[in-house]
């Protein structure tokens, strides 16, 4: 079959694993101030995991992303999961087009958001003009797209699987992208199914049911892949 089965872990991501021990490890001796180093069964998995909230979600990770790598922390981290705006800085995070230390971007991409200030208002007003008696979630996907744009200073061709080159060796924690399957006419309380968007694969753990990253949004059909469409930027996925 084209589309794995199953509810446990896929053998790239139980790879992963074991070589993010080797960069946890150290780190967890480091900041726990331990004599030793722990055995691999001694090692905890921890997920660093964020919500959602357009601007105020992507800049808070922002600040959290450098406060944890700072202080070790995040190096003690096997997942990092986003939500909604938090994404945005989860893709900027892994994308090959930036550098992967946090503490290396510069105050460069602050300052373009403080010169773009007054323009990025004024397209706020038109867009909320426009918007005006949609759903508030909408205009908020609108108002963090825009930043993001204004972040990107070329085209991004960058693909979701691309980020496999980012933790081929467990340098980084594992990116765990989120979204919220939902039905018209009903409540998320009524109704909901969350989907993972990974390196690796994108799936519903509520079915067993995941599809390698480079075949999401092709076709398929009893498990087969019957059509097989290009992977889409990760742009679109942010959409």
């Amino acid at each position: 079959l084209d589309v794995r089965l199953g509810f446990d872990l896929c053998i790239q991501e139980q790879d992963f694993l074991c070589k993010r021990k080797n960069y946890v490890i150290p780190a967890l001796k480091k900041v726990l101030q331990l004599e030793q180093d722990l055995l691999d069964h001694e090692t905890p998995v921890v997920a660093v995991m964020t919500t959602g909230g357009g601007m105020r979600s992507l800049t808070a990770l922002y600040g959290s992303l450098r406060g944890l790598k700072k202080l070790n922390v995040l190096d003690c981290a096997a997942y990092l999961t986003g939500l909604s705006g938090t994404t945005c800085i989860l893709k900027q995070y892994y994308s090959l087009r930036i550098v992967f230390h946090i503490l290396q971007v510069t105050c460069l991409e602050i300052m373009k958001l403080q010169t773009l200030c007054m323009p990025v208002r004024d397209v706020n007003k038109r867009i909320c003009r426009i918007l005006k008696g949609v759903r508030s979630s909408i205009k908020l996907q609108h108002n963090t797209r825009i930043i993001t744009i204004s972040l990107e200073s070329q085209k991004d061709n960058h693909r979701l699987s691309d980020q496999q080159q980012a933790i081929d060796r467990g340098q980084n924690p594992l990116p765990i992208y989120t979204a919220v399957n939902v039905k018209n006419n009903y409540s998320t309380l009524d109704f909901k199914e969350w989907v993972e968007f990974t390196p690796y694969e994108v799936g519903l753990q509520k079915y067993g049911v995941f599809v390698r990253t480079e075949d999401f949004g092709s076709e398929f059909f009893m498990g087969r892949l019957m059509k097989k469409v290009p992977e889409s930027r990760i742009c679109f996925l942010e959409g």
